[in-house]
């Protein structure tokens, strides 16, 4: 069994080309592999890249490679930072669930004293409408 490495050749294209549906123009610089390169190269579809243009291409393709690290990173960051932001939102959540417990707890007490409160307004009540009686009764006599 024979392994064969997969070599890349980058090549100018010298006609427009259709690959895949994606219409790539002409004088277009790109990294193809040898079996691609030989068969467009035998039907004159491109030639290889010179020194030069090999080198640019390897700037641009680094330049690009570059950016796209940069935006990784700053994606990463930003996404650090939301999870931060979740984490304090979970926190905050957890204090304020714990805050709604105690007011509930507090509603709960303070409707037991409003009803306590009812119930003493009522014996006062009575209280004053039986005094009111005793003293019709004492003016009566």
């Amino acid at each position: 069994m024979s392994t064969q490495l997969l070599a890349t050749i980058i090549v100018v294209l010298l006609h427009d080309l259709m690959v895949r549906g994606d219409l790539i123009p002409k004088d277009t610089v790109l990294e193809v592999d040898r079996e691609v390169r030989n068969d467009w190269k035998g039907s004159k579809l491109c030639r290889d890249a010179t020194e030069e243009e090999i080198a640019e291409y390897r700037d641009e393709s680094g330049a690009v490679a570059g950016i796209i690290d940069e935006k990784i990173q700053d994606l990463a960051r930003q996404r650090g930072d939301l999870e931060d932001q979740i984490h304090d939102l979970g926190l905050n959540k957890a204090a304020l669930t714990g805050e709604v417990a105690d007011l509930e707890q507090s509603k709960e007490t303070l409707a037991g004293e409003l009803v306590a409160l009812e119930q003493e307004k009522k014996d006062l009540a009575a209280e004053v409408d039986a005094l009111k009686v005793a003293k019709k009764a004492a003016a009566a006599k």
